[in-house]
């Protein structure tokens, strides 16, 4: 057997040879203890499959999260008088809001649009009052932007045919003390700053599983808001709009604000921080999580690896002696353990990636505490999802991992001292 060193003057071919040799022997030894390789890779496997479950369903928490509130809350983009954002009054407004509903309605990106009347005021009864925020919408649209239609959970939604329909949550109508088909008056300040009222009749409870958003905040039409406020019929305080795709997000931004520099055109991350803040969060978690699981297998192969080493002293030390350089019995060991990872790579990823793609579609169904995941906005069904950017990682991470756990053990095999090898029994 040739030296494979520096200087030695070896050919390519032969380096090759050489080369070729040590990985059909890190190759057989991989199967000559089955029953210790195959429980290392099953360790392996089993831990990628356990890796990509948890990263799927704390993803799919967050992006449910999320998802709820921009169809609830904020949409993908608003449009505001830049004025209106910080102080939410009455007479700022976007005069043409008509105009920007049909041009921007007529973008492919663009999934639906719609306009808003929003006023702060006191909704009371006689039992009570509340202050609340009031959003004036156009039923038709708002249905298709955030379902909001399928969020009534008793009465109707806000009926063409009846006087001043108004839609509240169960928790508010609970401090108002007032049930379906009762009245409520609305106080808010008009354009002018003045003060008025309007009697409007509970037609609808809705909940959209987030309380504590909900108790604060009423439904009414467009029309029934702009004339108890006396606003300009073509006025708007806010213009939502959602996308057929999150990533067009920041495109589109860029591309309203070039077309409307007069208003303040915000994405939901800027609108609610806290969204953002979960993206990250969920980032950091993933990275802290893999790294863990990683540090698990790491040393599951280490302890396996230098068993193996110690196990075949005398064997390591008989090749040595008859002419294996240390730099081929390190590339030895090294092989080992990255056929091991190599084969419960593949085998973890498709058990992991079955499982999202079942669990993605039928979801894990959380009802038992659904009331406490609406008090987080959360809904009870979460649908594991993972982007093909982690499953990368995983397997980038899981290269390395083996990678590193070979060396200590091949750096134990290259210290063997062949005479003193060959003598132990």
């Amino acid at each position: 057997m040739e030296n494979l060193s520096p200087g030695s003057g070896k050919s390519y071919e032969g380096m090759m040879k050489d080369l070729k040799m040590v990985v059909q022997l890190g190759w057989k030894n991989v199967w000559r203890n089955r029953l210790r390789s195959g429980v290392v890779m099953g360790a392996v496997a089993t831990g990628i499959w356990a890796l990509v479950f948890i990263l799927g369903f704390s993803q799919g928490m967050v992006s449910s999260y999320i998802n709820v509130s921009i169809e609830n809350r904020t949409s993908h983009l608003q449009i505001h008088h830049p004025d209106f954002v910080d102080d939410p009054e009455m007479e700022f407004i976007i005069k043409e809001s008509n105009a920007i509903l049909e041009d921007i309605g007529q973008m492919e990106s663009v999934k639906m649009i719609s306009h808003r009347l929003i006023a702060h005021g006191l909704v009371s009864s006689a039992a009570g009052g509340q202050g609340a925020v009031i959003r004036a919408v156009d039923p038709q649209n708002e249905s298709r932007l955030t379902r909001l239609d399928e969020k009534v959970i008793d009465g109707e939604y806000l009926d063409a045919n009846r006087r001043n329909p108004v839609l509240i949550s169960k928790g508010l109508a609970r401090k108002l003390g007032v049930s379906m088909d009762q009245h409520v008056v609305i106080n808010i300040q008009n354009k002018s700053g003045d003060l008025v009222a309007g009697r409007f009749r509970i037609t609808g409870i809705y909940g959209t599983g987030n309380p504590r958003l909900d108790d604060v905040q009423i439904y009414v039409r467009y029309d029934d808001l702009s004339r108890l406020g006396e606003m300009d019929d073509r006025a708007a305080h806010e213009i939502a709009i959602s996308l057929v795709d999150l990533r067009m997000v920041e495109e589109l931004k860029e591309k309203l604000s070039a077309m409307y520099p007069q208003y303040s055109v915000r994405t939901y991350e800027e609108i609610s921080p806290d969204l953002a803040m979960y993206n990250e969060q969920i980032k950091t978690s993933m990275s802290i999580i893999i790294t863990v699981i990683m540090l698990a297998l790491l040393f599951g192969i280490i302890n396996t690896m230098l068993m193996a080493v110690l196990e075949r002293s005398k064997e390591l030390g008989m090749l040595m002696a008859i002419g294996m350089n240390r730099i081929k019995l390190f590339l030895m060991i090294m092989m080992e353990s990255l056929f091991m990872c190599s084969i419960a790579v593949p085998i973890g990823l498709v058990l992991g990636y079955s499982t999202m793609h079942i669990l993605g579609k039928r979801g894990i169904d959380l009802s038992n505490w659904a009331s406490g995941l609406e008090q987080f906005g959360m809904q009870s069904i979460i649908r594991p999802e993972l982007n093909t950017v982690v499953y990368v990682e995983i397997v980038v991470a899981l290269v390395l991992t083996s990678l590193i756990a070979g060396i200590y053990p091949a750096l134990k095999a290259i210290r063997t001292q062949p005479v003193e090898a060959l003598r132990k029994i």
